[in-house]
């Protein structure tokens, strides 16, 4: 099916004009995973030897104008490292094992005239790198939608420095740090799953277009896609029970009100073959493929929080979390509507807001159960096979404001109960 030329379309005010563009580079093999012990032996040992694993989630960190929003959050979450009952929670946590980001590590400055801050190699010293040096664990990483421009010019090319600084396979230092002896990490692709001694965490691209995609909306080929249902597959057979978690940047779910616009892929300039299906969609097809569902999803791009339970027809809850309050003013507010306007602030529990063709199956249900569109924050997941038991907390760091200053505390938490697939009351 032909488009009308990009010039001749016009997309309601919230639409993203980012376009899909290919992974530079082919993938290493089709199995794209990396175990911790093979990258921190001594945490892996812990985690095994407790049967408790506790790690940090956030996304949408970078801004190329002020990083302090962001240092804010990091130094927050540096803090539970050792001491992980910093600023309340779940007495269960252990100290952080990791941080897997969600994406948007790094934002160049669209204006002309701003030649530095586009020089990707500036750009990851500054947020990330700088950001980052006192968070004293591994830092795992998917591209957003930001880490996945390309340009030809290789000092601008996110994609290319998010490659540089997540998969490089020797860990060597990157030229883009010049802050501290931080490596980088040897993660096998943009597309990947980690391998814990408790938990497998599947981490998609879902590149730089409205709502997000797995693959290219121009071709047949779905390699990303059928990796995915491969990985499921491969994970269903397995005798051994792991806690499964799936990290995108795109959210599958929102209550946002301009999600039914911001979470469209057939909304911008990204050329498509045809009508393509939105996020959750594929998502729901892939498990039903494969009859394997995730234990949560975790999401970012949208620069709040929110938490959503989904309930499948056959009674299973599944915690859905957004995490992009990470450090990219504003914290954008859920109520406000793709032409600017603001609905009417409501407590939860609230209503999806779904993109066309994305509606839920026959007896499914999903409701956002809790949300902070207020404050910059991170979330922590503590997975306890002990007690067939996970638990998710999002933790405020630093007021959107910043009017005045905030200690870091606990604002929502959830326990979900790994036998029963039921969110604990």
């Amino acid at each position: 099916m032909s488009q009308p030329p990009a010039s001749s379309v016009t997309y309601p005010e919230c639409v993203e004009h980012g376009v899909w563009v290919p992974i530079p580079t082919n993938p290493p093999d089709d199995e794209l995973r990396l175990r911790l012990k093979d990258v921190d032996a001594d945490e892996s040992r812990n985690i095994k030897q407790r049967g408790v694993m506790s790690f940090h989630a956030v996304g949408c960190s970078g801004f190329y104008e002020n990083q302090e929003p962001g240092k804010r959050v990091a130094g927050a979450m540096a803090d539970q490292i050792s001491k992980p009952q910093a600023y309340g929670g779940t007495r269960d946590a252990a100290p952080a094992s990791f941080l897997f980001h969600l994406g948007d590590l790094a934002y160049k400055d669209e204006n002309p005239a701003n030649v530095e801050a586009k020089n990707q190699a500036l750009i990851y010293n500054a947020q990330f790198y700088a950001q980052y040096t006192k968070y004293a664990r591994e830092i795992f990483a998917i591209p957003g939608n930001h880490d996945g421009k390309s340009s030809k010019h290789q000092s601008k090319s996110g994609i290319e420095h998010f490659q540089e600084n997540f998969c490089d396979p020797n860990r060597g230092q990157s030229p883009d740090n010049a802050t501290d002896r931080r490596k980088a990490m040897c993660q096998p692709y943009p597309y990947w799953r980690l391998e814990t001694p408790i938990t497998t965490i599947i981490g998609l691209y879902t590149n730089d277009i409205n709502g997000g995609q797995l693959d290219d909306p121009m071709s047949d080929d779905k390699p990303q896609y059928r990796w995915l249902v491969k990985t499921l597959a491969d994970i269903k057979q397995r005798t051994e029970r792991k806690v499964l978690v799936l990290a995108l940047h795109y959210p599958p779910y929102s209550g946002g009100a301009n999600f039914r616009e911001r979470g469209d892929p057939n909304l911008g300039p990204t050329p498509r073959r045809g009508q393509l299906q939105p996020l959750a969609v594929l998502l729901r097809q892939a498990y039903a493929q494969t009859n394997q569902y995730p234990d949560i999803v975790l999401s970012a791009h949208a620069h709040l929080y929110q938490r959503i339970t989904y309930q499948h027809a056959d009674g299973r809850e599944m915690p859905y979390m957004i995490v992009g309050s990470g450090g990219h003013p504003p914290v954008e507010n859920l109520f406000e509507t793709c032409t600017k306007g603001e609905l009417e602030r409501r407590p939860p529990p609230l209503d999806l807001v779904l993109p066309p063709r994305s509606e839920l199956p026959s007896g499914d249900t999903a409701k956002v159960v809790a949300y902070n569109d207020s404050d910059f924050g991170f979330a922590r997941i503590t997975v306890d096979i002990n007690e067939n038991t996970l638990s998710g907390e999002f933790f405020t760091a630093f007021r959107s404001d910043a009017t005045s200053e905030v200690v870091p505390g606990l604002a929502d938490s959830f326990v979900l109960d790994l036998k029963k697939h039921k969110l604990q009351k």
